[in-house]
């Protein structure tokens, strides 16, 4: 059976990128390999465009970066950000279009495709960007994805069997002289539970790079100060600083009681899950709480069939910088609206009433508005309410209110 629509993750960082699929029928996510029969995943963040108008991408890009026939292009992903850089841009938009063509390997061309992109960090230039990116790509709010490494690995960890995350989950990530280490944590004992991500990172002096049983030792101290103090359940070691076997002592430190496991995809195969689980559902027993998701949810009260319904605005655990809907909405009597704030740090419910003033002069019969929740961060979002008219009988004076939400 051929299916409906095919889900890609994208690890994307200023050196190179990582390419998985997963579409409904396969038994696990697959990562792509930059060359067809091998395990090559990492694919260099380069792109070589001749004078004819050919592109070559990730290692072809790299053994023609010192021809004269052509331009070369690397560091693409940091000057994007800049949106003065728009030929870097450019090459960005190109270099993920070959990405996506991946899925043709698997006959998946005419599929519809839903993406998510995992980068290491989230600012206001990465929304910017990717919003031009996802508009270039031609792709439907509903269909994009943005995120970082942690709600990545988030998303990873909560599709595995469950022993992995019993208690918390700790990722190091090896890259260069540097050591990240992620801690998932999840609260909460109700129908959803919220799930946050502790981030620390220490040096490794250069003199030890080549010193394996060195290296080992200082790894092993590492270890044991991230995980004082804490009941661990599953552990993630991924990097190439992780490459030559020469984790021994640090093995020995973390247990032999936890899940291990060791690689270099889990960005990738953890984007393409937030994907899926983007699309199939949106009902799921967790959320992933940081800086760049909604502290609460917003509901408008309605009546309908004269009982008392609530419409949501906003949904807790949201990007704040994600599209929302808007709504058509017709009073009788004097419009106001009656708005339900749950705000997640007291799990506090309170409701605010938002009455506007000098509405268009006629019956209150004849006035439609349009509303639409417009988060401005994670914790303030913009109730913007604006006159639309009424079809052909009263044209929309545009007047527009806004009133602000403080979700704490």
């Amino acid at each position: 059976m051929t299916p409906e629509k095919v889900y890609i993750g994208i690890d994307l960082n200023d050196e190179r990128a990582m390419v998985s699929l997963f579409y409904e029928g396969m038994k696990q996510v697959e990562t792509v390999s930059a060359v067809p029969g091998e395990e090559r995943f990492q694919i260099p963040l380069a792109v070589f465009c001749t004078g004819q108008g050919n592109y070559y991408y990730g290692e072809e890009a790299l053994r023609r970066q010192d021809r004269a026939d052509g331009t070369f292009f690397t560091g693409l992903f940091s000057e994007a950000l800049d949106p003065e850089h728009v030929i870097s841009r450019n090459m960005l938009v190109q270099f993920l279009r070959r990405l996506i063509r991946f899925r043709e390997r698997y006959g998946l061309e005419k599929m519809k495709y839903c993406l998510a992109v995992a980068v290491p960090e989230i600012t206001d230039r990465t929304v910017e960007l990717f919003n031009f990116v996802r508009g270039e790509l031609e792709l439907e709010p509903d269909c994009f994805r943005l995120m970082d490494y942690s709600e990545s690995f988030f998303a990873h960890t909560y599709h595995q069997e469950a022993s992995v995350w019993m208690h918390d989950v700790a990722l190091f990530d090896y890259q260069g002289n540097r050591i990240v280490f992620l801690l998932l944590h999840t609260d909460g004992t109700g129908a959803v539970k919220r799930v946050a991500c502790g981030r620390r990172e220490w040096t490794v002096p250069g003199y030890l790079q080549e010193y394996a049983e060195q290296k080992d030792e200082f790894f092993a101290n590492i270890v044991r100060e991230a995980f004082m103090k804490k009941i661990i359940s599953g552990v993630y070691f991924i990097g190439d600083g992780f490459d030559g076997g020469w984790l021994r002592e640090s093995l020995r430190v973390v247990g032999t009681n936890k899940r291990v496991f060791k690689g270099k995809n889990l960005y990738t195969r953890g984007a393409c899950l937030a994907a899926y689980r983007n699309d199939v559902t949106r009902g799921w027993n967790y959320y992933f709480d940081c800086p760049y998701k909604l502290h609460g949810e917003l509901s408008l009260k309605l009546m309908k069939d004269g009982e008392p319904y609530f419409l949501r605005l906003t949904q807790l655990g949201e990007n704040w910088f994600e599209p929302t809907e808007r709504y058509f909405l017709m009073y009788e009597g004097k419009p106001e609206l009656e708005v339900l704030i749950r705000v997640r740090e007291r799990m506090s419910v309170r409701t605010e009433c938002f009455v506007p003033d000098h509405l268009p002069e006629r019956d209150a019969s004849g006035i439609r508005f349009s509303l639409q929740a417009v988060p401005v961060s994670g914790s303030r979002v913009l109730l913007r309410l604006k006159d639309d008219g009424f079809g052909e009988l009263f044209e929309s004076t545009g007047k527009t209110w806004e009133f602000a939400v403080d979700l704490g």
